[in-house]
């Protein structure tokens, strides 16, 4: 007899079901069969309803439970049986096996990934009970690409199919098998059946249903629904159901057997009355709205974050002010996807312990990531992501200390494919280009070369693998696990995730371990002998692995469950909150899995095919899943969705919050934003969090002794300040005597914390090796020097310029030049054809720049009586000259650096300086940095070159100037279609000077002569009418002099706040273009925040020449 008890969700379907079970148990055995995601639930009210005998005549099944008992009946549970990576497997040798055939499928047949949507479709058309020769039939009678891809179809199933009969069987196919053992075993005889929490039924699953229906004493099965006809066209929220009550009212029909349909009306849930409209009139006719007294709420978050804290602090009201356990409240969201990472982080926060029933992604974890990283390393020619993925598992032998060097190394130099393998060591220096190899550097660069060797021998034996088949690839994966000793570390592991009480995780960790080794059994029987390449190997062995999950139970008894809404249809809890109802996530539009579309569904169903829904039927599907959300809390309904999705797109609330306020007339939104952060307060750590940025809550906490406390240490931490290291710090950090150079000045005077972080803890940005401006400069500043050198810019008289021997000068330059440049890549660079293609490019690109930069100053020089008389001139111990240092209290300033190139003229037994500095960036002379302490590199030069040439250059000095010559990439827009002339002007303005010179008219006149257009390479200007020399750059003797006075000033300040330890983070500010904080290599430590522990901006105030003249000489006043 089948029996179909209808009823709306809640009228007591389930109670009145277990009741008569039990009473039905005194006479017959009894099963009780629900989905596979209830069956826990259900034992549990089960053994409530019958008390502990319930177990000695009735027992809860899922359909795979009631497969297992029917085989150990009737034969056939011993017969091997695929898991989900062999599945995969063995399809992949189907595919292989019919490809030549293929037509449709002839290309994505090539790719793995294409294997997981085959298979789904192979799963669709086994619940279906479509057999192979059909869609080859179908397929045949069928023109054009439909047919050819019902026919492609048809040939992959059936290979599969065939591979399945000789190896092993497939686990979609156990109810079909289980249908065909109950036709020839009565498992069912005489037993009550009883099937709760179903809406559907596939036919595979239909199948089994006819057997047991024929067998069974009686069929009871409870189908959600208010009425048996179908009058809403199939759209409604009972219509599912409506059409499995007549499928089985068929089925019995045509095997004779006898129905009864009964429908339960009356209510027997305990829910309150706001939650009995819900249920009657959300998709029903709506009568007058009613008060909803605090049973349904609405709130709008800020974002999905701000909402699952603002559910978290929920939760903890209700558990502490309404009597609630934590298992009484479940949480649900459509997308559940976006929201389990935040619960899982935030409701630990809360203090609220939860359980989230969803599969996580299995790739992630650390074994199964260290196992497919490696693959892909080697298989990828070892790119960056993939080896530090591999390596940053923690579960390789490599120290986490030599691990971050290669790392750095790795991207200073952008390493992959043979790189890594070369037998040659690695010789790139640490630290880039343009830098002199040190001791330091050498022993760093063995212990680099050391780790590398360590991390790549292993791999190779991966890569260097001859037995080129699915077997011996599945066989060297193994070794190169056995080799890095994976198995024992992980023993290691589970021992001590056991001894520190983590059972679960160390469970974890077994079972992984137990998915790689049955995946690479699976590859190695099933894969045999074909012939595979490691490339495809690892893409396939990831799917495979991918094909696994992972079980867990919660931990205890009373948490909060949380899942997707799909998944928790049979819970019936007291509160539910339902996540993310905005109008991007419910409805939820979604398309079958598989290769089928709705057009090959409506063609296959031509042919009697019925398969599953189409992605129209899905979406009606959706309301019915959003009515049994809905229907299941008992006292309160919360719906909540976040203003904007995490990326920032806005998002409105979905169909059901309208609806929802129009059956109420109390019901209305609250918005986060209303709140003022309140609900952060009701955990200590957000609390604490909130006190921090509002008064209110502060002086709330403050009152409360259990948290006056931490409120107390919040506000002591709240009164730090950066800006200050204490004496003992400096020392250990600087030493008595700090070395300078003229970046660390620069750094120093621009933002302190910086400085402190470079210079004070060796906090070093990670920066790829490459012609950056650094680079670009040295190269500039050697090829500049080896060009100079020539005894044609030491000549004192000035050559004729005449057309013939300007043409053999510019020829004599371009041939140093090129000697120059070859030498460079030679001695630095160690040869181009080390290099990546994409350098080589980038460093013939710039030859042309430094052969215009060469030429725009060897004319310069040519033009000039100034001579070059030093390059690289270094200031510091051991160098040229010693350093320049001065000393405050016990802290001494010890400066060193080096002058690109100092250039002389003598006159009058005196020897006229002047300080050249090449700038490869866009940084000139600046009057208001000068003031501020900022560019002082070349000054500070000139003046300790005043005060000590004498000795090095054995006659008297006096300082004529300081000159940034822009070095940098001169490219000329529309340059090649300009004349020489007009090219030559531009270059010559992009190569302008900056700088101070002696406004004495002898030096001027030594310097340049200007033309008939005014001076060339100086930055000043000659009045056509006067013939009178202006410009910033002129400075008298006087105020040069009284110019070092103030540089003097700047680093007595330096000396006395390093010694006070300031490391405050006070960048200075021209505007949002011009400032410390651009570009920034220590943004993310830093978190500047205005007016907050000693944060704050230094406004640089624009200084023009006469008010800096002026602020220099009141100063020495």
């Amino acid at each position: 007899m089948l029996k179909l008890i209808l009823g709306r969700a809640g009228c007591g379907k389930t109670t009145a079901v277990l009741e008569r079970l039990c009473q039905a148990g005194r006479e017959r055995r009894q099963v009780l069969m629900v989905p596979e995601q209830q069956s826990h639930q259900a034992e549990r009210a089960l053994c409530k309803a019958g008390g502990d005998g319930v177990s000695l005549y009735a027992e809860v099944l899922s359909f795979s439970r009631l497969a297992n008992r029917v085989f150990l009946a009737a034969g056939g549970s011993g017969e091997p049986e695929l898991d989900s990576g062999g599945r995969l497997l063995l399809m992949y040798q189907a595919v292989k096996a019919v490809s030549p055939e293929l037509t449709v499928y002839a290309r994505p047949s090539r790719r793995p990934a294409f294997l997981e949507n085959l298979l789904a479709t192979v799963d669709e058309l086994k619940s279906c009970c479509v057999q192979p020769q059909l869609l080859l039939q179908a397929g045949e009678e069928v023109e054009g690409p439909e047919g050819d891809k019902l026919r492609d179809l048809g040939l992959i199933c059936g290979a599969y199919q065939a591979l399945t009969a000789r190896t092993a069987l497939d686990p979609r196919d156990r109810l079909t098998r289980t249908a065909e053992k109950l036709a020839a075993c009565p498992w069912a005889k005489d037993m009550d059946l009883w099937l709760d929490g179903f809406t559907d039924f596939t036919p595979q699953q239909g199948e089994v249903l006819a057997q047991l229906m024929a067998q069974a004493y009686q069929m009871t099965v409870t189908l959600t629904c208010d009425h048996l006809e179908e009058d809403e066209g199939g759209t409604g929220i009972f219509s599912p159901a409506r059409r499995t009550a007549a499928m089985l009212l068929r089925l019995a029909k045509e095997r004779g057997i006898s129905c009864e349909v009964e429908m339960l009306s009356s209510n027997c849930s305990s829910r309150v009355s706001a939650l009995e409209k819900v249920e009657r009139e959300l998709f029903g006719p709506q009568g007058e709205p009613a008060p909803c007294e605090g049973a349904v709420e609405l709130h709008r978050a800020l974002t999905p974050r701000s909402e699952v804290e603002w559910a978290a602090s929920r939760i903890r009201t209700l558990v502490r002010e309404e009597g609630l356990r934590y298992r009484d409240i479940e949480v649900t969201a459509r997308d559940f996807g976006t929201y389990q990472p935040l619960i899982e982080s935030v409701f630990p926060r809360y203090q609220v312990p939860v359980f989230a029933s969803a599969m996580t992604d299995i790739l992630e974890k650390p074994i199964l990531t260290l196992v497919t990283a490696a693959l892909e390393t080697v298989a990828g020619g070892y790119r960056y992501d993939d080896v530090f993925r591999y390596l940053k598992t923690g579960l390789t032998d490599l120290p986490e200390e030599d691990r971050d060097l290669l790392e750095n190394y790795v991207l200073k130099w952008n390493l992959r494919g043979s790189r890594w393998t070369q037998t040659k060591p690695w010789n790139m220096h640490p630290r880039g280009y343009g830098f002199p190899m040190t001791e330091e550097d050498k022993a760093l660069l063995e212990r680099l070369d050391r780790a590398r060797r360590q991390v790549a021998e292993p791999l190779e034996l991966l890569r260097k693998n001859t037995n080129k088949t699915g077997d011996g690839q599945a066989i060297a994966l193994y070794s190169f696990l056995e080799e890095i000793g994976l198995p024992e570390r992980l023993e290691e592991r589970v021992a001590a995730l056991r001894q520190r009480e983590q059972p679960a995780l160390a469970e974890e960790y077994r079972q992984l371990w137990e998915i790689v080794c049955g995946g690479l059994e699976q590859c190695a029987q099933l894969l045999g002998e074909i012939p595979m390449e490691l490339e495809e190997f690892a893409a396939l062995f990831r799917l495979v692995l991918s094909q696994y999950d992972v079980g867990t139970i919660p931990v205890s008894l009373d948490r909060v469950t949380a899942g997707e809404t799909t998944r928790q249809t049979g819970q019936h809890g007291k509160v539910l909150f339902l996540l993310g109802a905005d109008d991007a996530s419910i409805p939820q539009v979604s398309t079958p899995a598989g290769l089928l579309s709705d057009d090959d569904r409506s063609l296959l169903a031509c042919y009697g095919l019925e398969l599953n829904q189409t992605a129209r039927d899905l979406l009606y599907r959706e309301m019915t899943t959003v009515y049994l959300t809905c229907a299941r809390p008992t006292q309160k309904l919360i719906v909540s969705w976040p203003g904007q999705s995490g990326a920032g797109e806005e998002r409105r609330p979905c169909f059901l919050v309208e609806r929802l306020r129009l059956l109420f007339s109390d019901l209305t939104v609250e918005r986060e934003e209303d709140l003022y952060g309140r609900f952060r307060l009701q955990a200590p750590l957000p609390a604490l969090e909130q006190a921090g940025r509002s008064q209110s809550a502060h002086d709330a906490l403050l009152a409360l002794p259990e948290y006056a406390p931490m409120v107390e240490r919040l506000d002591r931490a709240a009164r730090w300040e950066r800006g200050r290291l204490s004496r003992g710090a400096v020392e250990r950090l600087y030493g008595h005597r700090v070395p300078m150079s003229a970046s660390r000045m620069d750094k120093y005077k621009s933002c302190h914390f910086s400085y402190f972080m470079r210079y004070g803890l060796q906090a070093e940005p990670r920066k790829p090796a490459g012609f950056t401006a650094p680079e670009y400069g040295t190269f500039v500043h050697y090829v500049l020097e080896h060009v100079l050198k020539d005894d044609a810019f030491q000549q004192t008289t000035l050559p004729g310029w005449e057309d013939e021997q300007d043409q053999e000068r510019r020829d004599r330059v371009a041939e140093l030049t090129r000697q120059a440049v070859e030498q460079y890549v030679r001695e630095e660079l160690g040869g181009l054809e080390q290099q990546s293609e994409r350098f080589q490019y980038l460093f013939r690109r710039l030859l042309r720049s430094v052969q215009a930069v060469v030429d725009n100053v060897t004319q310069e020089i040519w033009a000039s009586k100034f001579r070059p008389i030093s390059f690289e001139l270094g200031f510091g111990s051991g160098k040229d000259l010693p350093p320049v240092e001065l000393t405050v209290g016990d802290v001494t300033l010890s400066i060193t650096g080096f002058v690109d190139r100092v250039d002389g003229w003598e006159k009058d037994g005196r020897l006229y300086l002047r300080v050249v500095d090449y700038k490869t960036g866009r940084k000139s002379f600046d009057l208001t940095e000068v003031w501020n302490g900022l560019g002082l590199q070349m000054l500070l030069y000139l003046f300790t070159l005043e005060d000590r040439g004498e000795k090095f250059y054995g006659k008297p000095v006096e300082g004529a100037g300081v000159l940034y010559l822009p070095a940098r990439d001169a490219i000329i827009k529309g340059s090649r279609s300009m004349s020489d002339d007009a090219w030559r002007k531009q270059l010559d303005k992009e190569l302008t000077r900056s700088g101070l010179v002696l406004s004495d008219p002898a030096v001027l006149d030594a310097m340049e002569e200007p033309g008939e257009t005014g001076y060339r390479f100086l930055p000043l200007k000659v009045s056509k009418s006067t013939g009178e020399i202006s410009g910033e750059a002129l400075a008298t003797a006087e105020q040069l002099g009284k110019l070092g006075g103030h540089i003097q000033k700047v680093l007595e300040e330096i000396c006395q706040e390093i010694a006070q330890g300031n490391i405050a983070a006070d960048p200075f500010w021209r505007g949002p273009e011009k400032n410390a904080c651009r570009y920034c290599d220590y943004a993310q430590a830093c978190h500047f925040e205005e007016g907050r522990g000693g944060d704050g901006k230094r406004w640089l105030a624009s200084v023009k020449s006469r008010e800096f003249w002026e602020n220099v000489a009141r100063e020495e006043n």
